[in-house]
């Protein structure tokens, strides 16, 4: 066996003579080593001046005879607190909510099998109970030059807010309006291709919100078609993987639109009996222009359910708008307004909140700044925002429900406020 140790890296190579847990015991040592020595380098020597530093790329073990086989580990943590104020309606005093959550913990595994097939396994420790919880699980093979397959559960090519990674935000969290129309979720399998200005993609899956759901589940879709299309204006694709534009960056304009349709009504007759008959057309359209240290963004959704229990069709609609401009070289100061239009013919809660549900409108504004710790990038960074809803949640409860992922509680009569202040960490 050749070993090698260096300044804050390893490199290690084994005979393919050795048994494999030997050769897996000697890649562990190494690389306990190699972290322990790149420790005491910056324990004990002189702290240099600040430097700007690249996204952290997660902990790689590459195969030492084929370097296109390789697979990194890295994770995501979110720690947030949260004081959400609100009127219950009962008395004069504002009902106050307040207490710390761990918004996203999330471990992934990623890599390559080849220079040819790419994967990733993601999971996230649910906030509520601790419990490991699969979020993405999928292959991709590439077919030719621009053009990949990909199969497995990951989030449909729908909304651009969504598809945007939740650790590339400019607020503490997405909008309301998102929230509302998110494909989330789903299993199936994805075609894209990418050129040198438009982007295509398209998805045949279980339809939305069918986040790890067996093939019989109630809830799934017959079956859901989704296709996405977007033209880069001017700019280069990396420049869209995030919301924000960092001082310096070339900027660009990106230009998308998508359409799902999904249709239910046989899935899991045989097994519960209460599938639901509905079919469902999403759509949306957004713009994402971005220059030297600031940024916009746009989007309009519509959603049509059609129940054929219900013999009832509802429209229902939403927008979102915002922009971040950064002040200085580490701090950027951002806005958001959102709002959710159900369709008039949902039934009406009341002016007192009670009832089946709500048709009112829904709109949020929020406001915030973010601090990079690491200049030009996300690994390491504080975000505080606070988001004030215009309307009564249970005013429009037919579609917008509570959910504290979003800092939304139930809320009868008056809106709420909740000032939300978050550390994240990549690694």
């Amino acid at each position: 066996m050749r070993k090698s140790l260096r300044h804050h890296a390893f490199e290690h190579t084994c005979s393919r003579a050795e048994a494999p847990v030997a050769t897996l015991a000697c890649m562990l040592t190494c690389a306990a080593l190699g972290a322990g020595l790149a420790w005491s380098d910056r324990a004990f020597a002189q702290a240099p001046a600040p430097v700007e530093r690249p996204a952290p790329r997660g902990f790689f073990i590459a195969d030492p005879v084929d370097p296109d086989v390789k697979l990194k580990i890295s994770g995501v943590i979110q720690f947030r607190y949260v004081a959400n104020l609100r009127d219950d309606d009962v008395g004069s005093d504002d009902e106050t909510t307040t207490g710390f959550q761990a918004r996203r913990t999330w471990l992934i595994f990623s890599g390559d099998v080849g220079p040819k097939l790419s994967f990733m396994i993601q999971s996230e420790f649910l906030r509520t109970t601790g419990d490991l919880y699969l979020l993405d699980a999928w292959a991709k093979y590439k077919l030719a030059e621009g053009l990949s397959l990909r199969a497995g559960q990951f989030k449909l090519p729908l909304l651009r807010e969504e598809t945007i990674p939740n650790t590339m935000m400019l607020a503490v969290e997405n909008s309301i309006t998102n929230d509302v129309f998110t494909q989330s979720r789903s299993q199936g399998i994805e075609l894209t291709h990418e050129g040198e200005q438009f982007r295509v993609y398209g998805a045949f899956s279980d339809g939305l919100k069918t986040i790890n759901t067996d093939y019989d589940a109630a809830n799934e879709a017959d079956y859901a078609l989704t296709a996405r299309a977007e033209w880069l204006a001017a700019g280069a694709w990396s420049s869209f993987r995030d919301f924000t534009s960092f001082r310096g960056s070339e900027g660009g304009t990106l230009l998308g639109g998508a359409v799902h349709w999904q249709q239910s009504g046989r899935t899991g007759d045989n097994v519960s009996g209460n599938a639901a008959d509905v079919d469902l057309l999403q759509y949306t359209l957004d713009a994402t222009v971005k220059g030297d240290g600031w940024n916009l963004f746009a989007a309009f959704i519509g959603r049509n359910t059609d129940d054929a229990r219900a013999t009832s069709s509802f429209d229902d609609f939403g927008l979102v708008a915002q922009g971040g401009v950064f002040l200085a070289e580490q701090s950027e100061v951002f806005a958001r307004y959102d709002v959710i239009f159900p369709d008039s013919d949902r039934p009406d809660a009341g002016p007192t909140g009670s009832g089946a549900g709500g048709d009112d409108p829904f709109s949020t504004i929020t406001a915030g700044f973010n601090y990079y710790l690491s200049p030009r990038s996300h690994a390491a960074k504080f975000t505080a925002d606070v988001q004030y809803s215009l309307d009564a949640q249970a005013d429009s409860s037919s579609i917008v429900r509570p959910n504290t992922g979003v800092s939304l509680l139930r809320d009868p009569s008056d809106g709420q406020t909740s000032l939300r202040v978050q550390f994240q960490l990549l690694f």
